[in-house]
């Protein structure tokens, strides 16, 4: 290698770990979530795979009955014989004020409730055979003691 290219690529590897050690100020925490919410929440998501456990159209009725207001359900088509299996990453369960769901019915806005976002793995099953696996984020709402959520299309 030429000297002169040594030194460039010397300045940038510097230049790159410098940045490694940087200290960004403030303190870490976790989002606040009312303990009862949390509760809810998790109970929520043991309630909808029972329910997915017991067939999918068990698992369906459920998922239309805690369907979010002001929030269509999905087609039909995007059921049949499929059941969910959700698991949500706990740590990850925070506020989300701010979100409306993209499929809301025009001028509803933002549901009413406390309105949380957790990072979620969901299986999509075909009896006992998992035919693939979502990563992504999940929506809940917290109203009145109630969880309601938003059914993706499992199909």
């Amino acid at each position: 290698m030429r000297p002169a290219a040594a030194l460039v690529v010397g300045v940038v590897l510097s230049a790159g770990l410098a940045g490694c050690a940087t200290v960004v100020p403030g303190t870490a925490r976790i989002a606040p979530v009312a303990s009862a919410d949390r509760t809810l929440v998790d109970a929520y998501v043991a309630a909808a795979n029972r329910a997915g456990a017991a067939g999918p159209r068990e698992q369906e009725t459920f998922l239309r009955a805690t369907q979010a207001e002001s929030t269509p359900f999905p087609p039909d088509r995007c059921f049949g014989e499929l059941t969910l299996d959700t698991s949500l990453v706990g740590r990850t369960l925070r506020p989300d004020p701010g979100w409306a769901p993209p499929a809301a019915l025009p001028a509803t806005g933002r549901p009413q409730g406390a309105i949380y976002v957790a990072a979620a793995a969901v299986s999509v099953r075909q009896g006992a055979l998992e035919i693939r696996e979502d990563v992504g984020s999940k929506h809940f709402v917290v109203r009145d003691g109630r969880v309601t959520s938003y059914a993706p299309c499992a199909n």
